[in-house]
């Protein structure tokens, strides 16, 4: 299998948040949809992905990468199995978007970032269900945490504050 991310997803500005990924296809439950790659650093930023207490994937290298654009859904239809490859939660249709939950990834966010101004955590998915704030699995409701079991990143899940 010849696979590369572009065959599965696009980008496309949401007119909302910025720049999205959707699909290029139909996606039945639990069908690869894409692996975020790139760079690993000891740097944490908004963009990178964690993959262990001090090492993260840098979607924004190399330049073109589109995994950098995963946005965030409190109602996603995309998980995480591994550290970095993303699955269909559910049927996901062509061209609708695909989004995950940060707290899939991210065990708990900071105020800002070392060197960065964020303008906080504040959720903007619109969706019906919306919490209002992007939260890290730690802060999650425990109905979200059983609602994403099996969907989660291992090195979220292989804390031990997480298996209390």
């Amino acid at each position: 299998m010849n696979y590369q991310i572009e065959n599965n997803v696009y980008t496309k500005d949401t007119g909302i948040y910025g720049k999205s990924l959707f699909a290029k296809k139909d996606f039945k439950k639990d069908e690869l949809v894409f692996v975020a790659f790139g760079s690993i650093t000891k740097k944490d930023s908004y963009h990178t992905i964690p993959i262990s207490d001090d090492l993260y994937i840098d979607p924004q290298e190399p330049e073109g990468n589109i995994s950098q654009f995963i946005c965030h859904s409190c109602e996603p239809n995309l998980g995480v199995k591994k550290r970095s490859i993303f699955v269909a939660m559910r049927d996901i249709k062509k061209d609708e978007e695909v989004t995950i939950d940060y707290a899939m990834i991210v065990p708990r966010f900071p105020d800002k970032y070392a060197g960065e101004t964020w303008p906080g955590w504040k959720c903007k998915c619109g969706k019906t269900t919306c919490r209002g704030k992007v939260l890290g699995y730690l802060d999650l409701p425990k109905e979200d945490k059983l609602k994403y079991a099996g969907y989660v990143s291992d090195y979220i899940l292989e804390m031990t504050e997480f298996n209390k």
